[in-house]
């Protein structure tokens, strides 16, 4: 079965970090889809796993190659990209990317299943930003965060996180309804190419 790539879109301090690492602990079959960075790990980020932490020179270098298939500056500092491969054999993927990596996802894969994590209101939005180690760039945060909303209503789900645990539960939800589909269509197929095989043979005896 082709595998199904989950996007988690939110702005900055939504939460998306901490919904997919929760997700991830409890879903079988996904794999996060590892993006890259130039700017350095906060407390607790591990590399290899929130990003692949890199210099500017590599990272342009991985854009030049092609390995890096979309990128963006978002925050008008550091770089961010994803990678052109996305699938580890049977798994599906889990990856974070803001609607502008999404739209270039959505237009080259054929099953793209995408959820927009919302902040519970912007003073809490502002505010889990501030507590973050990293907020000298807290007013082009903000911005991007406004600019990232106008762009919740092109997503398949929009999910509230003013609970991480209920939102997990809500985000697990979708992922296991999405696979159903996906197996209902896929079963749907097998017999539908049964009953082909059987009108071209003639009814049997």
């Amino acid at each position: 079965m082709e595998p199904i790539l989950f996007v988690i879109t939110g702005p900055s301090g939504a939460g998306k970090g901490s919904v997919m690492r929760r997700l991830l602990a409890s879903a079988p079959h996904l794999k996060k889809v590892v993006t890259y960075t130039t700017r350095t790990p906060r407390a607790g980020e591990e590399d290899g796993f929130d990003y692949r932490f890199i210099t500017a020179d590599v990272f342009l270098r991985k854009v030049q190659s092609g390995e890096i298939f979309e990128y963006e500056q978002v925050y008008h500092d550091h770089y961010y990209g994803s990678p052109r491969d996305l699938f580890e054999g049977t798994y599906d993927g889990l990856i974070e990317l803001d609607y502008r990596g999404y739209q270039k996802y959505r237009a080259r894969h054929g099953r793209v299943v995408s959820i927009f994590l919302l902040p519970p209101n912007l003073e809490e939005l502002k505010q889990r930003i501030l507590r973050r180690s990293e907020v000298e760039n807290l007013e082009a945060r903000l911005r991007n965060a406004v600019e990232q909303l106008r762009h919740a209503d092109e997503y398949d789900y929009v999910v509230k996180n003013d609970d991480l645990k209920t939102c997990t539960a809500r985000v697990a939800a979708l992922v296991e309804a999405e696979r159903l589909r996906r197996q209902g269509q896929h079963d749907l197929q097998a017999i539908m190419r049964a009953v082909a095989r059987d009108a071209v043979g003639g009814e049997p005896s």
